[in-house]
C-alpha cells in the first residue's frame, strides 16, 4: 500500500495544504525559521525573519504572549492561547500553539479574527434580544412532551427569573388562579395535539400578590424519539391590566380632588367640570354643563376673545403654565388660582382644552406676610458673614429670602422674591441648583459640601455650603435654607496640616521601604562574599582563586559603601555630620575619584577628567568632597551603557561650580524632582539604597552649597553642584 502520508517527499506539500503559519523562535524571541501559510502582511518571511517578534508586537499583546513563551521554555509543554493583535487600523484574533523545541518554541499561528467577530456579532445580538425582553417583561419557555418539564427564562420576576428555572406542568398548574386553571388546560393540551399560535391570558399567584400573565406558542417540533419541543413567549401584563382596573378609579379620583378641572371647546362650551370646579364657581351638580360658556362663568376670562387668546397659547401636544387672581365671580375668598392648560385631540379629531388649576390663596397669604418679615431679616442678616437663601418647595422653589451674601457674593440688580434660579442663573447653572433642592426635599437628608471659588477681584474664596429641609406646623408649606460660610482662611490652615501629615506617612512608608531594600541590598554582597570564600579555600587552580578573590573584594567594596552609607544616614538623622576641614586640592581629589572608578567602567564607556584649574585650592573636608563626586560618578556608571562621563570644575563669581554629565538612560521628567529624596530608587533593578544623592544633598547644604540636576530621558544626565570658594594657601 502507497502510504501517501507517510512519504517524507510529500511532508512539504501536504504541510502547506493544512498547517497553519508556523514559526520558530529562540528564547529570546528571534524568528529563527518561519514557513507562512497565510497572506497577511505582517505573517511575511521579510517581516518577522531573525527579527525579535516581541519587539514589534504592540504592547497590549506583548504583555500577554511572553508569560505564556515563557512558561512553555521553563515547564517544557505545549500550551495554547487566544490573543487580540491591533495593527495599523486593523484588529487581528489568533489561536497561538506554542510547543517546546530543544531550547526553542515552535509557534503555529491559527487566524481565528472572522470566527471572533461573529461570536462578538452574536453576543451583541443577544444582548441587545435580552434588553429589549427585559423593558418589555417577556421571556421565552420550552417544553417537551416525554420529559414533562417546563424551562422558562424571563425577565418578570413572577414565573421565573432570568436565569432558566424548570418546573413540571404540574407544579406551573399549581400558581396559577383556580378561576383561570381550567382554560390553561385546554390551551395546554390543544398545544401538545397541534401547533395552536392564540394566546391566552390567565392569572398567578407568587408571594401573595397576583399577577396578569399572557402565554402563546410559535413553535412545535417532533423528535426523533416521538416526542414534541414545544416553544413559546411568556409576558407579564399586570401593568397593562391595572390600568383598564384604573379608569373607573380615576374618574372617581378626579372628581374628589381639590384642584379645580375643567375642560372645553374652542367656542367656549364646557364639556366637563369636576366638584371642585362647580363648587367654586357656584354651579349646582346636576346642572347641564352643555348650556354652559367658560367665559361667562370664569372671573378670570371675562369674554370669548380673553378664552380663544388662552387656548391659542397652547399648540397641539403642549402646555401652558397660568396664574389668575380671584378667578370666581361667586367667591371672593379665593384669591388666586394657579394652573396649567392642555390641548386634547380625541378618536374623532374633535379638540378640546383641559386645565388643572390649583387654589392658592393661602400661598398668597403666606408671601405677605413673608415679605414683610424679610424686611427685618434683611437688616439683620445683610450684615452676617454668611450667604443665607430660603426657598419654597411647594412653589416651584422660588425665593422667599435672599441676603446679598449668597451664591458666592453676587448681588441681583433687582428683589429676588418670588423668583427662582432659572430667573438668575444660566440654565445648566439652575438646573444643577434644582437638582440639588429636589434631592434635599424628597429625602429630607441636607446637602454639606466645600467649593473653591473667585470673588469678584479673582482672590481664591473657600466656601463652606450647606442645604437642609425645615418642616414645622407653623410653615404653610416646607422650606429650603442654603447657607454659606467663608472658611478660605480655616481651609488653608487644614490643608497644610494635611500636607504636613501626608509627607509624615510618606516618610514612614520610605524608611520602611529602605530598611526592605537595605535587607536585599546587604544579603548580596554577603551571599558573594560567603560563597566565594569557601570555593577560594577548595581550589587549587591560582587563576581560578585569583577570580574569585577579585569577586570576593568587589563585594567587600559594595558592603562598605552600603555600610558607609548607613552610618552616614545616622548621622543625618540625628542632625549630625562630622566635617574635618583642612586645606584641599580639588585637582588631586578628581585624580583620586577617576583612579577609584577607571577599572569600574563599561567597555564601551570613557571616563573623562575634563581639564579644571590645578592650583585651586579650598579649606573643606576632602573626605566628603571625595564622597560626593565619587557618589556622583558611581551613580552614573550605573546607568551609562555607552558614551561617556566626564566631570570637572570651575570658578565663577567666587562660587566654585562642579559638574558630573552622562549620556547614560536619563530619567523620566515626573521623576527628576524626586531624586534626592531618601530611600527613593528610580531604578528598581540598579543597585543602592536609594541614599545615596540624599547624602549628597545633605553634605553640600552644610557647606553652603546648593545641588541641582538637569536630564533629558533617553540622552543624558547633569548632576551640577556649587561650593563656597574659601580662599586658602598650602599647608
Amino acid at each position: 500500500m502507497n502510504r501517501i502520508l507517510h512519504n517524507v517527499n510529500n511532508a512539504q506539500r501536504i504541510l502547506r495544504l493544512t498547517a497553519d503559519t508556523m514559526l520558530l523562535v529562540d528564547k529570546h524571541g528571534v524568528c529563527i525559521d518561519i514557513e507562512p501559510h497565510c497572506d497577511l502582511w505582517f505573517l511575511q518571511e521579510d517581516i518577522l525573519l531573525g527579527e525579535n517578534i516581541f519587539e514589534l508586537l504592540p504592547e497590549y499583546t506583548r504583555k500577554r504572549v511572553i508569560p505564556i513563551f515563557q512558561a512553555v521554555l521553563k515547564e517544557q509543554r505545549s500550551i495554547s492561547k487566544n490573543f487580540k493583535l491591533v495593527l495599523k487600523d486593523d484588529t487581528f484574533y489568533f489561536k497561538c500553539l506554542m510547543f517546546p523545541y530543544d531550547d526553542m518554541v515552535l509557534c503555529q499561528y491559527r487566524d481565528i479574527t472572522q470566527r471572533s467577530n461573529v461570536k462578538r456579532q452574536l453576543e451583541q445580538a443577544n444582548y441587545t434580544l435580552r434588553t429589549i425582553q427585559k423593558v418589555a417583561q417577556i421571556g421565552q419557555w420550552t417544553y417537551n412532551t416525554y420529559k414533562n418539564v417546563l424551562h422558562c427564562s424571563d425577565y418578570t420576576g413572577v414565573s421565573c427569573e432570568e436565569n432558566i428555572q424548570n418546573i413540571t406542568i404540574e407544579k406551573y398548574i399549581e400558581l396559577i388562579v383556580k378561576e383561570d386553571r381550567q382554560s390553561f388546560k385546554k390551551w395546554w393540551y390543544t398545544n401538545e395535539e397541534e401547533l395552536n399560535m392564540e394566546s391566552i391570558s390567565y392569572r398567578v399567584r407568587s408571594n401573595g400578590e397576583i399577577f396578569y400573565m399572557r402565554i402563546q406558542t410559535y413553535l412545535r417540533k417532533q423528535l426523533s424519539d416521538g416526542s414534541f419541543n414545544i416553544e413559546g413567549y411568556i409576558q407579564d401584563i399586570t401593568d397593562i391590566q391595572h390600568r383598564r382596573n384604573h379608569i373607573n378609579t380615576l374618574t372617581h379620583a378626579i372628581n374628589n380632588v381639590q384642584e379645580s378641572i375643567f375642560a372645553a371647546k374652542p367656542d367656549g362650551t364646557i364639556i366637563f367640570a369636576n366638584r371642585c370646579f362647580l363648587y367654586n364657581h357656584g354651579i349646582a351638580e346636576n346642572e347641564d354643563l352643555s348650556q354652559l360658556k367658560i367665559y361667562n362663568i370664569a372671573e378670570n376670562i371675562p369674554t370669548q376673545k380673553a378664552w380663544e387668546e388662552r387656548y391659542k397659547k397652547i399648540r397641539h401636544g403642549e402646555s401652558c403654565n397660568f396664574t389668575s387672581y380671584y378667578p370666581s365671580k361667586t367667591n371672593k375668598n379665593i384669591l388666586g388660582y394657579e394652573g396649567t392648560m392642555y390641548n386634547v385631540t380625541n378618536d374623532s379629531g374633535e379638540e378640546s382644552y383641559w386645565s388643572f388649576a390649583h387654589d392658592i390663596s393661602e400661598r398668597i397669604r403666606y408671601e405677605a406676610k413673608i415679605k414683610r418679615l424679610n424686611r427685618i431679616m434683611d437688616t439683620t442678616i445683610n450684615n452676617l458673614p454668611a450667604g443665607i437663601v430660603v426657598k419654597e418647595i411647594n412653589n416651584n422653589f422660588r425665593y422667599i429670602y435672599r441676603n446679598r451674601e449668597s451664591y458666592n457674593r453676587d448681588i441681583y440688580p433687582y428683589d429676588p422674591i418670588g423668583k427662582n434660579d432659572f430667573d438668575f442663573h444660566p440654565r445648566a447653572v439652575a438646573e444643577k441648583k434644582r437638582q440639588e433642592d429636589i434631592q434635599v426635599a424628597t429625602t429630607g437628608k441636607g446637602l454639606h459640601w466645600i467649593v473653591e471659588e473667585k470673588d469678584k477681584n479673582g482672590n481664591l474664596i473657600i466656601l463652606d455650603k450647606r442645604k437642609i429641609r425645615v418642616d414645622g406646623d407653623e410653615l404653610s408649606s416646607p422650606i429650603i435654607v442654603s447657607i454659606e460660610w467663608d472658611i478660605t482662611e480655616l481651609e488653608i490652615i487644614k490643608r497644610e496640616l494635611q500636607s504636613a501629615k501626608e509627607k509624615a506617612e510618606m516618610a514612614d512608608n520610605l524608611k520602611s521601604a529602605f530598611l526592605a531594600n537595605m535587607s536585599h541590598e546587604i544579603r548580596t554582597p554577603l551571599n558573594a562574599i560567603v560563597g566565594f570564600s569557601y570555593l577560594i579555600a577548595e581550589s587549587d587552580d591560582a587563576e581560578e582563586r585569583k577570580k574569585y578573590y577579585n569577586i570576593v573584594n568587589s563585594n567587600n567594596e559594595r558592603l562598605l559603601q552600603l555600610i558607609n552609607e548607613i552610618l552616614d544616614l545616622s548621622k543625618i538623622e540625628s542632625g549630625i555630620i562630622e566635617f574635618s576641614f583642612r586645606p584641599t586640592s580639588l585637582h588631586n581629589i578628581c585624580l583620586e575619584v577617576r583612579n577609584a572608578h577607571i577599572f569600574r567602567i563599561p567597555q564601551e564607556v570613557s571616563l573623562i577628567y575634563e581639564p579644571s584649574d590645578e592650583s585651586l585650592m579650598i579649606t573643606t573636608d576632602k573626605d566628603r568632597i571625595f564622597q560626593v563626586i565619587s557618589n556622583l560618578v558611581g551613580n552614573a556608571i550605573k546607568f551609562t551603557k555607552k558614551g561617556s562621563i566626564s566631570y570637572g570644575y570651575k570658578l565663577t563669581d567666587n562660587q566654585i561650580i562642579f559638574h558630573v554629565t552622562d549620556t547614560g538612560m536619563g530619567i523620566e521628567p515626573e521623576k527628576v524632582g524626586h531624586v534626592f529624596e531618601r530611600f527613593t530608587k528610580l531604578n528598581n533593578y540598579a543597585q543602592g539604597t536609594g541614599l545615596g544623592l540624599s547624602i549628597c544633598k545633605s553634605i553640600i547644604e552644610r557647606f553652603g552649597g546648593k545641588i541641582s540636576v538637569s536630564s533629558e530621558f533617553g540622552k543624558g544626565t547633569t548632576f551640577i553642584f556649587t561650593l563656597p570658594y574659601v580662599t586658602t594657601t598650602h599647608s
